[in-house]
């Protein structure tokens, strides 16, 4: 299914589906905003965003690290 499939974007040349984002939840609260980066290899992007958020909440980022292929 392609993005404009499936949430009918008039003008998908403007959009990609790619990693680097990570969704902020709230418990009780649900999804409050995101973190995003660009510029490395998707898979980097969204460790980069795991990691920064693990030393700002105290997380074992080895913990919830991606195994890479």
């Amino acid at each position: 299914m392609t993005l404009a499939d499936k949430y009918g974007l008039l003008d998908a040349t403007h959009y990609a589906s790619h990693g680097g984002a990570f969704p902020l939840r709230v418990a009780g609260a649900g999804t409050i905003g995101a973190v995003t980066v660009s510029g490395l290899r998707q898979r980097d992007d969204h460790q980069f965003v795991v990691e920064a958020l693990c030393a700002v909440l105290g997380a074992d980022f080895g913990a919830l690290t991606l195994v890479h292929a």
